[in-house]
């Protein structure tokens, strides 16, 4: 850009170009919006992502072995209710005896009969009849018992057998002398004759069933106990270990991002960050806590299942999973179009936050430009995109959960229809049907709720790459193996300096000059020179591409930062303040509680007098960024925090650019005591404050262009000449 004032023209270019793509993979820009998000992923389901992560678990492992192991224990108790429900069912629901058919013909099937149950038939008062207790028809192979039904030596007759030991089971033998049979010990009734006996009868005789019952049905209201209790260890010991991680892994990043070079931040917005440290983290525990532990309970669920009902029945085991195969390949097809669908909405609600952000961050702006209808405009689009985005993910869903749904209602019918039949054809009992339906719905809720896991599993394992992907972040800005530590004196040299931002264009060109000790030294220039620059390289915020700074002769690099920087005070010219009080952000980094060296700080700056005016004085809170102050209050807290940190080297950016006058004066009559004994290097655009500068440097184009006193400049009639003949309005012709 090329800027005119009067007689005098200057070439100015950007000194800080911060929106230049970052190297952090994946990183995309959309121009249409402005705002920078994440490229796809890669795989779905990246194992190496898992495997790092595995490492923060470490530490963990008790709490999540113990967790496992309670988790198979729950499996193993779900499995067993059901099975309790067939024995329940076959073993006192319908607890009937057979009643047994022989001809005395000599067959085959006859001898094969007689020789496996002579034993345990029980003769009636009828030649050629007799009955087989139920407790033998529940260990009579099915398909056994299919034959000899289909032999006609089993009859479709059923009859309770009990043997009387209670005095009402005694007296209801005498009160129905027709209904009930005898054979020796035993006694036995029709079922079809049971409708004769009185319902208080009824349930004397079957006391022994009922009781049975009752028993099961206790036994499963405490397995449910036990599960209750086992859930609840299960889910403290998972969330404690999902917990802990979480704290170490976002430690971890905030440590990490706090090392990371300012040149990352340039190219990375905080609210994506931020969103790191929050959002992500949150995402990976729920995946941790929620889809994982229950992702193994129901494998060990589906493996329990599938083996039961191969116990159970072969030939109804496989048709009941005869579906599998199709359920299969939907979820294949399913998964990546949900994949797809999900990162599509991801990266548009990533782009309709960044928007809003943006736009109501700059919400002044935007009315006093009236510019509603336009961002109206922008954020339909965004909005809609948003919208279609969703539908594409509905219609996935909206397709494969009533599929799966379908498919689960068919198996079930098929199982009714087949295994109905069985029941009918005395092939299997009722209760195993029963057990069997049971199992199958108990097979298929992992299969429906796979809609639900797969999009935390995706979110989860979007978030996992994007932490890591700022965990590989490296520090550019590196410390030396053995960096040197210790005070300054304050001797500052720059030899051949150059720099640039993006690699490529120069910001500073062969900037050589040096300061010395308890020396003053102004820098000026047009905007662009390359000013602010100067001071970010010798605080190492960037580092030059050429030459080298020393501090007492000692190259910058070979020291350390964080000593090197507590010995440099910089007073910004936008000047940030922690949400605290003023006390907190005067001893900013110091956690020693000196009350009194704060109020000297703040005395020597001259800021006492506004802050004794306000009502909690130093304890007042300033509010995120210092919002309740002013900007000239903002600034002259920062003159007290870079006094009481006593620098030996201080660095003013253009610090006294928002006080008014009056405020200025006060600044400038502490700024005496306060450089006193230091280094200083002042960078200001109004040259009425450096006059009294040891030295002003001139920089144009991020060139050292002149040095000297403000009046051996002045007599050179220079660039500063000029810049001064321009601020205070006297014409001069241009500078080419």
């Amino acid at each position: 850009m090329r800027l005119k004032a009067n007689s005098l023209t200057f070439n100015i270019k950007r000194s800080a170009p911060r929106t230049e793509c970052s190297s952090y993979r994946g990183l995309v820009m959309y121009a249409d919006f402005g705002y920078m998000e994440e490229g796809k992923l890669g795989k779905p389901y990246d194992l190496k992502l898992m495997v790092r992560l595995g490492a923060f678990l470490k530490r963990y492992w008790l709490l999540m072995s113990l967790s496992l192991f309670i988790v198979l224990i729950m499996a193993g108790l779900d499995l067993v209710i059901p099975y309790l429900t067939k024995e329940a069912i076959d073993r006192y629901i319908i607890n009937s005896a057979r009643e047994v058919v022989l001809r005395g013909d000599g067959s085959t099937i006859e001898r094969r009969f007689l020789h496996e149950f002579k034993n345990d038939l029980i003769s009636t008062a009828e030649g050629g009849r007799y009955l087989l207790p139920a407790e033998i028809l529940r260990r009579m192979d099915p398909k056994e018992s299919a034959l000899f039904q289909k032999a006609g030596l089993l009859s479709e007759k059923r009859y309770y057998l009990f043997i009387p030991r209670r005095p009402e089971e005694m007296a209801l033998f005498e009160k129905y002398p027709t209904s009930f049979e005898r054979s020796g010990p035993y006694r036995f009734i029709s079922f079809d004759r049971l409708k004769e006996l009185k319902r208080e009868d009824r349930n004397d005789l079957r006391r022994s069933d009922i009781e049975g019952v009752f028993r099961i049905a206790i036994l499963i209201i405490l397995i449910l106990a036990i599960h209750f209790g086992f859930n609840f260890i299960q889910v403290y010991a998972m969330e404690l270990a999902g917990q802990k991680m979480m704290h170490d892994l976002r430690m971890k990043v905030f440590s990490h991002l706090q090392r990371l070079p300012v040149t990352f931040f340039d190219r990375n917005p905080v609210g994506r960050l931020v969103t790191r440290l929050t959002n992500d983290i949150q995402n990976v525990h729920e995946m941790f806590t929620s889809v994982l532990v229950n992702l193994f309970k129901d494998i060990i669920l589906l493996i329990g299942i599938i083996a039961i009902l191969l116990h159970l029945h072969q030939g109804m085991a496989f048709l009941s999973l005869s579906v599998l195969p199709l359920i299969f390949v939907t979820t294949l097809i399913f998964s990546r179009l949900a994949r797809d669908a999900f990162r599509e909405i991801r990266f548009k609600v990533a782009q309709m936050n960044s928007f809003l952000q943006e736009n109501f961050s700059g919400i002044g702006v935007v009315q006093l430009f009236r510019r509603e209808k336009e961002n109206e405009r922008r954020f339909e689009k965004i909005n809609k995109a948003h919208y279609l985005a969703n539908m594409r993910q509905i219609t996935i869903y909206a397709f494969f959960v009533p599929f799966v749904e379908i498919l689960s209602t068919g198996a079930t019918g098929l199982l009714i229809w087949y295994g109905g039949g069985r029941v009918i054809q005395e092939a299997i009992s009722l209760g195993v049907l029963v057990a069997f339906l049971s199992y199958i719905r108990m097979f298929f809720q992992p299969i429906r709720d796979l809609s639900e896991k797969y999009n935390i599993m995706q979110s989860a394992l979007a978030s996992l790459e994007r932490i890591f992907g700022l965990l590989d972040q490296e520090e550019k800005i590196q410390t030396p193996l053995s960096p040197i530590r210790g005070a300054i004196r304050g001797n500052i040299e720059f030899q051949r300096v150059s720099f640039s931002y993006n690699g490529e264009d120069r910001v500073l060109e062969d900037i050589s000059f040096s300061v010395r000790e308890g020396e003053t030294v102004a820098i000026v220039g047009a905007t662009g020179a390359g000013k602010t620059s100067l001071l970010y390289l010798l605080e190492r915020f960037y580092e030059p591409q050429e030459g080298k700074i020393l501090i007492d002769g000692i190259d910058i690099r070979q020291r350390e930062i964080s000593d090197l920087r507590y010995q440099i005070g910089l007073v910004m010219q936008d000047t940030f303040l922690f949400s605290g009080d003023i006390e907190e952000n005067i001893r900013l980094g110091d956690q020693r509680a000196d009350g009194e060296r704060v109020k000297e700080a703040a005395r020597v700056v001259n800021a006492d007098k506004f802050i004794e005016r306000l009502a909690d004085q130093y304890q007042t809170r300033v509010g995120e960024g210092g919002e309740v102050l002013s900007a000239g209050q903002r600034q002259l807290l920062a003159f007290a925090r870079a006094l009481y940190a006593n620098p030996k080297i201080l660095v003013l950016d253009e610090a006294t650019s928002h006080v008014d006058p009056e405020t200025e004066r006060f600044i400038q009559e502490g700024l005496a005591r306060l450089l006193k004994g230091r280094t200083a290097i002042v960078i200001a655009h109004r040259l009425s404050t450096i006059q009294h500068a040891d030295r002003i440097i001139v920089l144009h184009k991020g060139r050292v262009r002149e040095t000297g006193t403000h009046w051996e400049l002045m007599a050179k009639k220079g660039l500063y000449y000029r810049l001064y003949q321009l601020q205070f309005g006297v014409h001069s012709r241009v500078v080419q």
